[in-house]
Formats: structure tokens, sequence, C-alpha cells
């Protein structure tokens, strides 16, 4: 047996935290802010007004209300942010039933209706339907179902009969009865591991495919074959979480990433704690053992145990010793806050080759929900992470939690450390060295401050020199602007420097929106000679859609500016036009070419300032037409041609398409990367 109070909790001391969860939710009702409640706002202000009378008359009453499975992890969740509607209008009904024929009530209180989910009836095991209903009202005489005609039972709203085992429900996850078998199979699971249970008891368990950890306290989480140990391990982990909300255990760092779905540190140890507890019950005892171990290994990294947290998982590690079995392993340390839904993009691509390799991936990057918008930037839903392992978010390149993170790191060994970072994080990569394994580094802004920053932090070029890191940089090797840019990182010690194209996810930059053949579009805000193409466009009979926050002043007619769009809206705002322009300040270095790759994946002609970058992607008259920087003429003349020459856009398009294809895919450009390590 495991000796911790904890595991499992005495019927004792699970009312101990079941009363201070009840409590605590109590206590933050108020400061549930009223939109989260949504069309039930009215009804929470009165439920507010008349909450300090009910626990004035019978306070036991009241938290036996609070204290359910749908009610309890609803109400301390909208205290710290929104909740799904369905989730809250359950919680809501459910919390009115148990709240009816309170002897407080000395008026009633009533729950506008429609009500779209079922819900288990508190007091009696039923599944109630209240449907189109106007409304519920809870009264100290019971509760009564409000239709258009009349006010009925809430007997009339029942719709099945749920089974029960010794008081505990069993339903499936939409709340309906199971099969005769499979509430056998729970009952034989129950006999097997009754003893074990938190409390000795629960209120439910839900039969369904979600992860047995996902249950609350008083219910357990079971596949339709009912494993007893996977009963008990989820109904532990549920109490363990209620405990972690009122006993400080932990102070999150990371994040664990498991099949595209992220598990947060109490989760993590609400796991650790129910999977230690039933592993006497396990067929394979040694796996499952090390299953605790390997978890126990990630949550030591992603967070920080209060004195009550190592008390617990010193327990368990009592049992199951402290030395895991240690995976393959690759870091990922990937800050751009300036562009980070390309980050992302590129991080996703970086993940794919490690699995490939069979890596897990340990990653430190750019919270996409720290002031920004990655879902909005993207034009849907965030895809999930492809690989397994830790994850640690930061609010941009400056957060100490970069150096935080790197540092708690340190006592990992990688096989491969991938970096799209700056000079900051890149010497605390080195001081932390972790950089002795081979590195695969991306420089987009490394080269940046990279001579000042390991100066001020002894990072000599000698020790660089001696790491085994491989470097691409978007700087090129030709003409002087490119070779002074390329100086700073021979300088500090880089040896092994290809020059790489910028790389673009190809398949985001795909658009089935309508071509416009009058349109013109032009966007971006560095290093853009925006006077000259307004004045190489006047007159012109087309359309401009124009992207950038420093617009000219004195705009010609037909010309429509928008400050800016999400990554998504400025794919498909170039999509629609006919023809990008892209016209540059001399002597301002890479700018355009985001735009310039962008308009060749999506099949938009090209007419753009010739610079020495520029002419790294494209070639006159064969992908893009090319003029002399500020010439007004020359550019107007080149927009002018491809207007009228419906033939040589097409061609450049086609060729554009080809070799942007070749040089600028970020799958073959990781692979290219990957393949260096064989």
């Amino acid at each position: 047996m495991i000796s911790h109070p904890w595991l499992p909790p005495s019927p004792a001391e699970l009312s101990q935290i079941a009363a201070k969860c009840s409590a605590t939710a109590l206590r933050e009702l108020a400061n549930i802010p009223l939109e989260r409640l949504g069309a039930h706002a009215a009804a929470w202000r009165r439920f507010l007004a008349l909450l300090p009378g009910l626990l004035k008359t019978d306070s036991e009453r009241v938290f036996k209300a609070v204290d359910r499975v749908d009610v309890l992890p609803v109400l301390l969740a909208l205290a710290d942010g929104r909740v799904a509607a369905p989730l809250v209008e359950r919680a809501l009904v459910t919390l009115w039933l148990g709240l009816a024929g309170h002897p407080g009530l000395t008026s009633p209180l009533a729950l506008r209706g429609p009500f779209r989910q079922p819900v288990v009836d508190p007091n009696r095991p039923r599944l109630l339907a209240l449907g189109n209903a106007r409304g519920i009202v809870a009264a100290a005489g019971g509760a009564l179902v409000a239709t258009e005609t009349a006010q009925l039972s809430i007997d009339k709203f029942a719709v099945a009969t749920l089974p029960t085992i010794d008081g505990t429900i069993v339903v499936d996850e939409q709340l309906n009865p199971v099969a005769a078998e499979v509430v056998e199979r729970v009952r034989a699971a129950l006999v097997q591991v009754g003893g074990a249970l938190p409390g000795g008891r629960l209120e439910r368990v839900i039969v369904g495919n979600a992860p047995n950890t996902d249950a609350e306290n008083g219910a357990a989480r079971v596949a339709a074959d009912v494993d007893a140990a996977d009963l008990l391990a989820s109904a532990q982990a549920g109490f363990l979480k209620a405990a972690a909300l009122v006993e400080h255990l932990l102070m999150p760092i990371g994040t664990l990433v498991e099949h595209g779905q992220r598990l947060s540190p109490i989760a993590l140890l609400a796991r650790v704690g129910g999977n230690a507890v039933a592993l006497p019950w396990r067929a394979e005892g040694s796996r499952a053992t090390e299953g605790v171990r390997a978890d126990l290994d990630e949550l030591a990294m992603i967070a920080e145990l209060t004195a009550a947290g190592n008390n617990l998982i010193g327990a368990v590690h009592d049992v199951v010793g402290r030395t895991a079995d240690t995976p393959r392993r690759a870091l990922l340390v990937n800050v751009d806050s300036n562009d980070f839904a390309y980050s992302f993009q590129l991080g996703q691509s970086v993940q794919q080759r490690c699995v490939e390799r069979g890596l897990r991936v340990d990653r430190i990057g750019i919270d996409g929900t720290a002031g920004r918008d990655l879902a909005g930037e993207l034009g849907g839903t965030v895809p999930p992470p492809i690989a397994d392992g830790l994850e640690f978010q930061v609010a941009n390149d400056d957060d100490p939690a970069v150096g935080a993170a790197i540092r708690r790191l340190s006592a990992r060994r990688y096989e491969v450390v991938f970096g799209n970072l700056r000079a900051k994080p890149f010497c605390d990569l080195v001081e932390a060295n972790l950089l002795t394994s081979p590195a695969l580094l991306w420089d987009r802004h490394l080269h940046e401050g990279i001579s000042e920053e390991r100066m001020r932090r002894g990072v000599t070029a000698e020790r660089v020199s001696r790491l085994p890191i491989r470097l691409w940089s978007l700087l090129g090797s030709s003409g002087e602007e490119l070779t002074r840019g390329n100086s700073s990182l021979f300088e500090a010690g880089f040896r092994r420097v290809k020059v790489r194209p910028w790389p673009m996810d190809m398949e985001f930059f795909r658009s089935t929106v309508t071509q416009q053949p009058n349109r013109l579009f032009a966007g971006g805000d560095s290093g853009r000679d925006w006077p000259l193409l307004m004045e190489a466009i006047r007159d012109l009979p087309i359309d401009v859609h124009l992207v950038t926050a420093r617009a000219p002043a004195n705009l010609p007619p037909g010309v429509h500016v928008d400050a800016r769009l999400p990554l998504w809206g400025f794919r498909d705002a170039m999509a629609a036009a006919a023809v990008t322009a892209i016209p540059v300040t001399p002597g301002v270095g890479a700018s355009g070419l985001t735009v310039l790759t962008i308009a060749m994946a999506l099949g938009v002609a090209v007419v753009a300032t010739s610079s020495p970058w520029i002419v790294h992607y494209v070639t006159d008259g064969e992908e893009a037409l090319l003029v002399p920087p500020g010439d007004v003429g020359a550019f107007r003349a080149a927009l002018v041609n491809l207007y009228e020459q419906s033939d040589l856009r097409a061609r450049l398009v086609a060729n554009a398409r080809r070799r942007v294809a070749e040089l600028c895919d970020l799958e073959a450009f990781t692979r290219e990367m990957f393949a260096t390590l064989e």
C-alpha cells in the first residue's frame, strides 16, 4: 500500500476535501463575470441575492447541491474563464434541482429555458429532458417546470430510469443508460476495487471513450470493456484534481503533450496518483510501474512541487522507484514573437520530422494566446501539436521564462536540438550545455545582436566553433550587403553555415478565392516605397488593395486600404488579385521576400523592385518583372504590360510556381536539415 492519506482517501478525508471545494466555489461565485452565464445572467443575480439566506437556513443542503459531478467543476472553472454553454446550462439546471425544496427559498428561484441539455436528477436515478420549457422554478415546496400553459411537476420530464449500483449511477457520455451487460461489468469492477475507491463510493461511472483522467471528483470514466484498474485510477485522479484546487500542491511551469492533447501539471499529478493506487490491480504490473515512473519524470520538469505536493509524490516514488527509462528526445526552441504564425508552422514541420525518427519533442515556443490570436491568423482552429513531449509557452523572445525553461531542461540529453531563435536564447542554450548534441539552427534573427550578446555573456567564438552546430541562414553569400550580414555569424564562431531561401508552408499558401483580373494587391510595412507605387498607378483603370500601416497621403482614387489583415486574410486578399506589386526602397535589406514568395505560391504575377535579395528568388522576365529602384516609369510600364498581356502573366505565374516549389517548400527544408544527421 502507498503510505499517504490521500492514496486513497478515507470517507472523512474525502468529505473534508469536498467541503473545501464547495466552500471555495461559493466564495468565488460573486466573482464570475455575468457574461459567462449567457442567457442565465439574470437568474444568476437572483441566486446570489438569495444565497446568504440559503446558507444561513441550511448550509449543508447548499453544499450538497453544489458538490455534484455536473456542478462543482463548472462553477470553479467559470471563475477562471469561459466554459462551454452546454456545460453551463447543465450545471445550473442541476444546481436549481438540488436547491429545490430548500426551506430558505422564501421566494421562488427561476431559471429561464429552453433547455437543450439532458440532466441527471440529483435527487433520483433518472434522466430529465426539459426541452422547450419556458423555465424551471426552484421553490421551498420543490421543483416545477413552467410551460406555455402550466407549471408541471418535474416528474413529467423524466425520460429514462438510470441503472445504479449501490447508489452509483452508470451512464454513457450523453448521460443515457448503458446496456445491461456493461452495467454488470461495472458492478464487478466496483466490487473488485471498492475498498480502494476515494471514500469508498462514487456518484457516477461514465462509460465512453474520453480519457479516464477527465473524470471529476465523485466520478470515474471507463471504456465499455470496464477494466477495474482503469476505473479505480480514474476515480482517484478525479479526487486528486479536486484536492489540488484547495490544497496547494504545485506551481505549473509547462504542460505535457500526448496524442495531440495538452495535459496540465495538475492533471498529470492526478494521473500519477490514480495509476499508483491502481497498480495492485494491473495485469501488467511492471509496465504500469514504468508508466508511473515516466510520468513522474515529466512532472518534475513542468512543475515546482510544494511541501504537500512533494509528500504526495514522495509516497509514489517509495512504491515505484525513481529511475525511469530514457526515451529518445529532441529539443525544439522556437521563439519568434515577431511572426508567431510562421514560427508555429515551422515548429509543426520540425515536429513531423522528429516523429518520423521516433523522437519525443520537448519544445519552448511562443504562446499563441498571449496578446495574440493564432487561430485568427490561421483562419480556423489551431492544429494540435504533432509530437509527444513537454511544452513550455513563453510570451516573447525576451521572456525570462525562455532561459528558465532551458535551464530546467539542461538535465536532459537530446539526440538533436532545433532552434529558431535570437541571440539571447542561443547563449542560454550554450551555457546550459544543450548544444553539445547535434544542433540544427535556422537564422531568421540569430545574426541580429549575436556579437553583442555573446560578448556580454562571455560565449567565445572558439567555444561556439567546437559545438556540433549546423546553421541555415536566409542571408546570402554574394553582394556586399549579404556578405556583411553573414559576417557576424562567422565572427561568432559559426563555421557550417548554409544559405537557404525563405521556407514557407506550401499547403497553407493555397487559396480558392476567385481572382479578379482588374485588381492589384500590395502589402507590407518594411522598406516599402509606397509613394513610388502611388505615382505608378495614378490614372490606371485598376482597383488597388493596399495592406499597410504606413499608407502614404493623397492616395489616388480606387485604392482601398487595410492597415492590417490576419495572415489568412492577407493570403486571400492577394489571391484575389491578378498582380502583386512589391516596390522596395533601395538599401533596406530583405524587404519584400515574404510577399514575393506568397505571391509565387498563390499564382499571382509579380512586379517588384530589383534588389540583391529578390534576384535570388526570381529572374526578370522569367518568374516576375523586375524594375530599377526609384523608377516610377518603369514600374508603371511593367504593371501595364502584365495587365495587357495575359499570356505573359500566365507564363510568369507558371514559372514562379515551379520556382517557389523548388526553393521554398517548408517540408523539403526541414527534411534537408534533418538529413544532415544521418
